[in-house]
């Protein structure tokens, strides 16, 4: 019997569990209006999962960014060797040393389940379940999930969803630190009451707990959460600048919003965050191209850039550089910055790909291709974007508004192709879109 619907007929926790109790194999994929996700499960285990809009691969290397387990330098290093070999990233980040096996699995494990819990917040779709004998996933890096403990997470995430989007109503607010006298503090388990063998506390543990009661105690993950709270910000940004899923860091904002350590930026100031997130009026694009002398600029101090390089691709892939890792918020925002460029580039092959044309401007590939929010990059830039009948360029800018040969990506498109599969690149710091 065929395994398909809608989610209105039968819940996405019906569908995991019957998988689950009947040990099937084979692939689960849903549709929804804005993506398709592909679940893989191996004997009734989740050991796969995939997101048209949030690529899996592409999304592995900023995930270990953000751990600052690994520098942009040595992404942009690996994804260079992974387009030679066609390896998988994991792999050749693990073969080279740069990450243990153990951090591999743990950034996979939270991309792959990131993937499955968004689903349980989606109310409408298709889906289709197609059994197979065998399936290929990553059997060294990925440990599979039984449907079980997914279907309590997820049964948790969905009470607590619809309270948190009270407060958390868009993922384009903008929240900043309100003042407050009170020293705040982390509080973690080993803080929890300590009880003496004979059943009464500890004097030490009376007056630490005194000391405490007089400062505001919130958890790690709500004073990383804290700190990433600037006032210019989006919720968006703060859950990709953050090392936590989408679910926790929404929590800890509700949390610190509840406790009124935070609050939204309203008025004048909100309207200025909005308005560099705002989408460009046609004139914007239309009447302010990017001189042709800029372009060549560009395109030169890339081609010097990767002329200079060192031969040995290894160079920038070996633990000293590991030790050497940056934990800076620019850094990781930069990393956010060429993994929308990566994105702009497929929906502009994908555009082609369908219409025969290149678009004229971005603005045309809102919102079938890609989401508005995604034409700005993290300080709220707009990304510029040249095209002629058989190439493209799509280039991003510094904090301060400058062209950043880094965040450079120029494609040619094959005459008479409009296949995604026959362009080349060019030139261009990044190159994601092979």
């Amino acid at each position: 019997m065929a395994l398909e619907g809608t989610l209105k007929d039968f819940s996405l926790a019906d569908i995991f569990q019957l998988i689950g109790l009947q040990r099937k194999t084979g692939v689960l994929t849903l549709r929804a209006k804005d993506d398709t996700v592909t679940v893989t499960f191996l004997d009734g285990k989740v050991v796969g999962a995939d997101s048209l809009s949030h690529r899996l691969e592409n999304r592995l290397g900023h995930v270990l960014i953000r751990s600052e387990l690994l520098t942009q330098d040595q992404l942009n290093r690996a994804l260079e060797i992974q387009k030679e070999t066609l390896q998988r990233l994991g792999f050749i980040l693990v073969h080279y040393g740069i990450i243990s096996v153990d951090a591999l699995k743990q950034a996979l494990q939270l991309q792959i389940m990131q993937i499955v819990f968004r689903l349980f917040r989606w109310k409408d779709g298709d889906y289709h379940f197609s059994q197979e004998t065998t399936i290929e996933y990553d059997r060294d890096y990925v440990v599979p999930v039984t449907a079980e403990s997914i279907l309590m997470e997820g049964a948790r995430m969905i009470d607590e969803w619809p309270i948190i989007e009270k407060r958390i109503r868009s993922y384009d607010m903008v929240f900043r630190k309100k003042l407050t006298d009170q020293e705040i503090v982390v509080v973690g388990a080993e803080d929890a009451d300590e009880i003496d063998f004979d059943g009464s506390d500890s004097t030490n543990m009376r007056r630490r707990r005194q000391i405490i009661s007089d400062k505001i105690r919130i958890s790690r993950e709500e004073k990383v959460i804290y700190d990433l709270v600037d006032g210019t910000t989006s919720v968006r940004e703060v859950m990709e600048l953050s090392k936590f899923s989408e679910f926790d860091t929404a929590k800890a904002l509700y949390e610190l919003l509840t406790r009124d350590l935070i609050e939204e930026v309203r008025g004048s100031a909100a309207a200025e965050v909005l308005a560099q997130a705002a989408p460009l009026d046609e004139t914007d694009v239309a009447e302010t191209p990017v001189p042709l002398p800029l372009v060549a600029v560009l395109a030169l101090l890339a081609i010097v850039s990767l002329a200079t390089s060192f031969r040995n691709p290894l160079n920038s892939l070996n633990p000293l550089g590991a030790a050497q890792r940056s934990s800076s918020v620019e850094e990781t925002r930069k990393a956010i910055s060429i993994q929308r460029i990566g994105q702009i580039g497929e929906a502009v092959e994908a555009f082609n790909l369908v219409n025969g044309h290149l678009p004229a401007r971005l603005q045309e590939l809102t919102p079938v291709y890609i989401s508005p929010s995604l034409l700005h990059d993290p300080w709220g830039h707009a990304y510029k974007y040249l095209q002629q009948p058989q190439r493209y360029l799509v280039i991003g800018f510094t904090p301060d508004e400058k062209p950043d040969t880094d965040l450079f990506l120029s494609h040619m498109i094959e005459s008479g192709s409009p296949s995604a599969a026959a362009s080349k690149p060019v030139t261009g710091g990044i190159q994601l879109l092979d």
